[in-house]
């Protein structure tokens, strides 16, 4: 069974007088394990899929299975409870908390999720991105680089079955956003957690195992 299931998705938004249509028609399966981008120009509709898929909006229409579960039906609260416990998130600009450590925001995830802190959990989750003498150090601290890590260690400390990262290379230069990919296609293969990506970036669709396609809202081609 695939980790998601998408059929004749569609996701539409009121503008003005009339709508505008985000997604249409996205039929789609994602399998357990893989390292996979939405790849399309602004306005595609990669990052509106990434948060249907991300359990932080719903579809308009169609049905999305996680996990063979119908999450279309779910209310606002059961998907908060889904998403805090099988759902880890990379953005584009990192979003840690600046007056914490790297340890106290890796920490921060799994107390949002209801879960108390282990020390050596946070702290493995750390070195294994590559942190071992950063953590007690603040993100003001560390390089743009480091602190996309420490986000990285934040989504997988609750050991997620789904990642997903929206555009992650953007605010890296490319060596730094070649190494993070990296590290995130080696904790992929080392964690076996799905990976999905929005991005228009090269250097990424140079290390997904897959590339869906989209424009105005459609899916036109999977690589």
């Amino acid at each position: 069974m695939p980790i998601l299931s998408l059929n004749d998705v569609g996701k539409r938004y009121p503008l003005g007088e009339g709508f505008v249509d985000a997604l249409q028609g996205v039929t789609l399966d994602i399998e357990e394990g893989e390292f996979l981008a939405f790849a399309g120009p602004s306005g595609s509709g990669k990052t509106t899929l990434l948060n249907l898929v991300g359990c932080l909006d719903s579809a308009t229409s169609g049905t999305i299975q996680l996990d063979g579960r119908d999450i279309s039906k779910l209310s606002r609260s059961e998907l908060g409870d889904l998403r805090s416990e099988h759902v880890g998130f990379v953005f584009q600009s990192f979003n840690l908390i600046p007056v914490l450590s790297a340890m106290e925001n890796v920490e921060v995830a799994l107390r949002l999720g209801g879960r108390e802190p282990s020390k050596e959990r946070c702290e493995k989750a750390l070195v294994d991105v590559g942190l071992k003498e950063q953590l007690n150090k603040r993100p003001s601290q560390m390089s743009g680089g480091q602190q996309q890590r420490v986000a990285i260690a934040r989504a997988l400390v609750k050991e997620p079955r789904l990642v997903i990262a929206d555009e992650p290379t953007a605010n890296l230069d490319s060596k730094n956003g070649e190494q993070v990919l990296d590290l995130m296609r080696a904790l992929n293969e080392e964690q076996g957690a799905t990976f999905l990506f929005s991005t228009h970036d090269p250097i990424v669709m140079e290390r997904v195992r897959r590339t869906v396609k989209l424009r105005d809202g459609r899916v036109i081609s999977e690589v």
